[in-house]
């Protein structure tokens, strides 16, 4: 075998080799930048030069460089370099694309050649070998200023469109050949159905996203017994990375009594009434001076969605480059919102609202290799490449197809989710019309059981009163006349027996040595202590008869038989009767401590009331504060001991009305807000069965605020104790029997 064979036969074996170690790269890892990153640095190796590198296209036909291997440095890195769209000329370009050349270029020589990869029409390689012709001037003064004596470039497609290119650089005498032409051609074939995975992957990926985004957003709307838009908005917002956003959509559009409902544009004219606002993030601050307060209200969306059944997506760039906008423009400027993306929210041709999705400018920083000038770059070859930064502030942001694709599908989830609560809002309409008829037709039936319902308490309240009184009364009446016969000889009782203590100590004296039986006797009697003890026991008879005259006398004064009218009373004298007859259940008992009494008793004057009834409330209330301490005692083992503080003082009713005012307050347990609302009600009792009738507070509330025109409330919280106010006027506008 020649030598030539033998190098070529090498040549060929190493380029199976990189190829085989591409393949094996692209097989093993699905990260498109790993596979170029690779890809550079084996076709340099291979070829032996100076910079192998990826260069990409952007849309506007500039590029960037996103793959890079360089020997030693010989070459300047351009890596994340972009270049302008000149640098690459419209004829280069359109070669690339139409004829698939391959460009090879030595700067020695002056000499650039082209090799075509296929015949189009057959779809077979093309034989023929580089063609070269001179290089043009421009393009030589570019590559020297580059330091580039020979380049390689080979174009990558990817779905029939020029993808970008691999570039090979060389600062020495490396010629590129026609075999080097094909191995580079061979890796960019296997770069092709890398970068095609990668895209489809991309899009898989992308895809996935989307549809994650868009089944969050429909959990949040639809699985909840009710529409939330809130969070659905929040999550829509930040699946666009915007800044703010707005939902707006029509509220109680249903009319019940037209049977219709309105447009989104009748409910937008007739004001907020009608219309429901849902908002995140920043906002467009519409001036008050203004016409229309809400951006949604403006012409321009009604203009552009005029009726004819197009409601696309409206996707809006430039806030500013909008003519349609010029009127809402100002609103947008105290803010950095720059881009919109309205989404109209149709059902069955009828708008039901829109969905708004904002997104701030943004400054954005591009390295461009060297400086250009646009307006002399057919004139004058690049001579820098050195990297210059331009800074460009205040820049809108693209809308992406696949944004608008993803705005699409939300869309659709929204307009269903506000189609369902639209219907939920006529339904419950509907209810609300039935129940207020319902209402009507019951409110007699209602107003008669009501009017049942008192008069059964109160024919409770007139016999309960009536029994009591006169129970109370009767029982006085014959306590009083043994209890006055008693008091009335205990006088003579105690005279009597001083006057025998008397004579027993004058026989004493005069007849100090009597008989031994009376001696015996007056030991077994224990005289002396007899003698002692019995005025003490006289004293304790008296003290207990005036106890007993007290008590009937409080008797009395609770009952006010005497007092069935209206008149002036003393309030302290109607509460210590109360305290006296209820002593028995203050005082401390083996089980219990007692229940201490704290007065603290204003200066009040007399007040024109009803007593009886006015002592039967202090009853009610004192007795209530008794029980519930005592509960409390029983309940917890170590509750504080029970105390009742009674107060009282001057006060006024809607701050013209003189008035007395007495509290009534406990240290016990106290009561939940559910109980305090209920406690006034007939028959609504928290004792245990049998231990009372549920209508004591409902009676007492009727004395104070039906009887007296006063104000009878309950002020408690759990842990806290009781307080009940009790506040009548001092003279009374009606005097009613």
């Amino acid at each position: 075998m020649s030598p030539r064979a033998k190098h070529d036969l090498q040549l060929r074996l190493e380029q199976e080799n990189l190829l085989r170690r591409i393949v094996n790269n692209i097989r093993r890892t699905l990260s498109l930048e790993e596979i170029l990153t690779t890809t550079v640095a084996e076709v340099r190796s291979l070829l032996g030069i100076d910079r192998v590198l990826i260069y990409k296209f952007h849309p506007d036909n500039s590029g960037q460089v996103i793959a890079e291997a360089i020997h030693k440095y010989c070459l300047p890195s351009l890596l994340g370099l972009n270049f302008p769209a000149d640098d690459i000329p419209l004829h280069a370009r359109e070669n690339f694309i139409k004829a698939r050349v391959r460009s090879v270029a030595h700067v020695a020589s002056r000499q650039i050649g082209h090799s075509p990869l296929r015949n189009l029409e057959s779809v077979e390689t093309d034989s023929e070998n580089i063609q070269y012709r001179p290089i043009d001037p421009c393009h030589l003064e570019y590559l020297t200023a580059m330091g580039v004596t020979s380049s390689l470039i080979t174009p990558i497609f990817h779905q029939e469109q020029l993808w970008g290119l691999l570039v090979s650089h060389d600062s020495g005498s490396r010629v590129f050949d026609e075999d080097d032409v094909e191995a580079v051609q061979r890796v960019v074939d296997q770069l092709a159905v890398a970068i095609a995975q990668s895209n489809i992957l991309t899009q898989a990926h992308q895809k996935s996203q989307r549809e994650a985004i868009v089944n969050r957003v429909a959990t949040l709307l639809h699985s909840m017994p009710v529409v939330e838009l809130q969070p659905a908005l929040e999550a829509a917002v930040t699946a666009f990375g915007g800044s703010g956003g707005r939902l707006c959509i029509r509220n109680q559009a249903f009319d019940a009594k037209n049977n219709t409902v309105r447009s989104l544009a009748e409910c937008l004219e007739a004001g907020e009434q009608f219309i429901k606002i849902y908002t995140i993030g920043q906002q467009p601050l519409v001036p008050e001076i203004a016409r229309y307060q809400l951006m949604e209200q403006y012409s321009v969306w009604q203009e552009h969605y005029d009726g004819s059944g197009d409601c696309d997506i409206w996707a809006i760039p430039d806030i500013y480059k909008t003519p349609k906008l010029r009127n809402l423009q100002v609103a947008f400027r105290p803010t950095k919102i720059r881009s919109i993306l309205m989404l109209p929210l149709q059902y069955r041709q009828q708008l039901l609202g829109y969905l708004s999705i904002f997104r701030d400018e943004v400054d954005t920083e591009t390295l461009w290799a060297g400086r250009f000038d646009r307006d002399e770059r057919q004139l004058y070859p690049r001579l820098s490449f050195e990297v210059w930064r331009e800074y460009r502030k205040a820049q809108p942001r693209e809308w992406t197809p696949e944004e608008l694709e993803l705005a699409q599908a939300l869309g659709k989830q929204f307009t269903l989710a506000i189609q369902q609560r639209e219907i939920y809002q006529q339904v419950n309409t509907l209810n609300a019309n039935l129940e207020n008829q319902v209402k009507e037709r019951t409110a007699k039936l209602q107003n008669a059981l009501h009017e049942l319902q008192q008069a059964q308490t109160q024919l409770i309240q007139t016999e309960k009163m009536s029994s009591l009184g006169q129970l109370v009364a009767g029982v006085a009446h014959e306590i009083n006349n043994p209890v006055n016969f008693i008091y009335g000889n205990i006088t003579h009782i105690s005279e009597y027996t001083e006057d025998l203590l008397t004579m027993l100590e004058l026989y004493q004296r005069h007849y100090p040595n009597p008989h031994l039986e009376i001696i015996e006797q007056a030991e077994a009697l224990e005289f002396d202590f007899i003698i002692e003890d019995l005025p003490k026991i006289l004293s304790s008879i008296r003290i207990g008869t005036d106890r007993i005259r007290q008590i009937v006398l409080s008797l009395r004064n609770f009952s006010r038989l005497d007092h069935a009218e209206m008149k002036l009373v003393d309030i302290h004298e109607g509460i210590d009767s109360t305290l006296l007859i209820l002593h028995y259940r203050l005082k401390p008992r083996p089980d219990s401590p007692g229940i201490d009494i704290i007065k603290e008793y204003g200066d009040l004057p007399l007040v024109e009331c009803y007593a009886g009834q006015l002592n039967q409330v202090f009853m009610n209330v004192i007795s209530n504060a008794i029980d519930a301490l005592d509960q409390y005692a029983a309940s917890v083992t170590e509750a504080p001991k029970g105390s009742i503080a009674i107060a009282t003082s001057v006060g006024q009713i809607d701050g013209c009305i003189p008035s007395v005012v007495i509290r009534i307050s406990d240290n016990g347990p106290g009561m939940s807000q559910d109980l305090l609302q209920r406690v006034f009600d007939p028959f609504f009792t928290t004792k245990p069965i049998g231990k009372g009738t549920g209508l004591g507070l409902s009676i007492s509330y009727q004395i104070i605020v039906d009887k007296h025109s006063g104000i009878f409330k309950c002020n408690s919280q759990v842990g806290s104790g009781t307080e009940f106010w009790i506040e009548i006027p001092m003279k009374q506008k009606i005097s009613s029997t």
